[in-house]
């Protein structure tokens, strides 16, 4: 394995990111390999080794899920570092909902990790991150406003029998975050920086881990690069205080566009860092 050096952030939430969150800052690390650059953003909430482990692991030729995804997107980025362009040249970043209760204008469509505050006039998609029974879920169900829901995302913890009975007593799109192309799932959830787009017949929207803009940018390229036109949840550094990355993210209506530069960008940002060996 070729040398890895890293670079350890915090990302301070401007409000609780779900259910399950842990309050406080979030922990990642940059890495760069030779000339590539990529993110490691744990969430040991959904199972994730911590970050100290996982640089830890790292250090020994050992990787996870996520640093595995990490090392593949650093070699993206180097492959195009050394050729002078951007990961993004000839690709199409779908759209994304807004993840939260206030949308601007140009966004259709808005994730709620939570229900107490429902908007107005755009489409709902709403996640419960397992954590209510089957029997919760059809009494809440029952108070939504049915007409606006374009889908439930982990309304309870996952099982195939159970999906098909909400389903049918609901009337509701049930998602499923982190799934492989189970049956009975009418959308899949797919994160990149922990998996990769299964092959199924589900709709597939792809998010961000909720990670640094940079890893944001590699769940972009993924969705861009397979050519995903439904919207998406790529929309993710609005949810924390900004710093010197989150300030050069934009949005173009409710499309992310990637900063200048080559590979996925902040080339001058990257090389200005205090990188550490692993």
């Amino acid at each position: 394995m070729a040398d890895i050096w890293y670079w350890p952030y915090e990302l301070v939430p401007r409000r609780p990111l779900s259910a399950i969150a842990a309050a406080g800052p979030r922990r990642g690390a940059l890495i760069r390999v030779d000339a590539g650059f990529a993110d490691v953003h744990p969430w040991p909430e959904l199972g994730d080794a911590p970050l100290d482990v996982q640089i830890a692991r790292l250090s020994r030729g050992v990787t996870t899920p996520l640093t595995a995804a990490s090392l593949r997107f650093a070699a993206i980025d180097a492959a195009a570092r050394r050729a002078g362009r951007s990961v993004f040249e000839g690709l199409t970043i779908p759209p994304s909902h807004w993840p939260g209760a206030d949308p601007p204008a140009d966004f259709d469509t808005v994730k709620l990790k939570s229900i107490d505050r429902i908007p107005d006039h755009v489409r709902l998609r709403i996640d419960f991150n397992a954590t209510l029974t089957p029997d919760e879920f059809v009494r809440i169900a029952a108070t939504l406003p049915r007409d606006r829901i374009d889908f439930i995302e982990d309304p309870c913890p996952y099982d195939a029998a159970t999906w098909r009975d909400l389903r049918d007593r609901t009337g509701l799109r049930l998602a499923l975050d982190r799934g492989n192309g189970d049956e009975d799932v009418d959308v899949l959830v797919v994160k990149p920086a922990v998996q990769e787009i299964p092959s199924s017949r589900a709709e597939i929207v792809v998010t961000s881990y909720m990670d640094h803009p940079l890893g944001q940018l590699c769940a972009a390229y993924v969705a861009a690069s397979a050519g995903i036109r439904t919207t998406c949840g790529l929309v993710t550094h609005v949810l924390f205080e900004s710093d010197k990355f989150i300030e050069r993210m934009q949005i173009d209506g409710a499309r992310l566009v990637p900063p200048h530069g080559t590979g996925f960008g902040f080339d001058d940002l990257l090389e200005g860092l205090p990188w550490r060996r692993v």
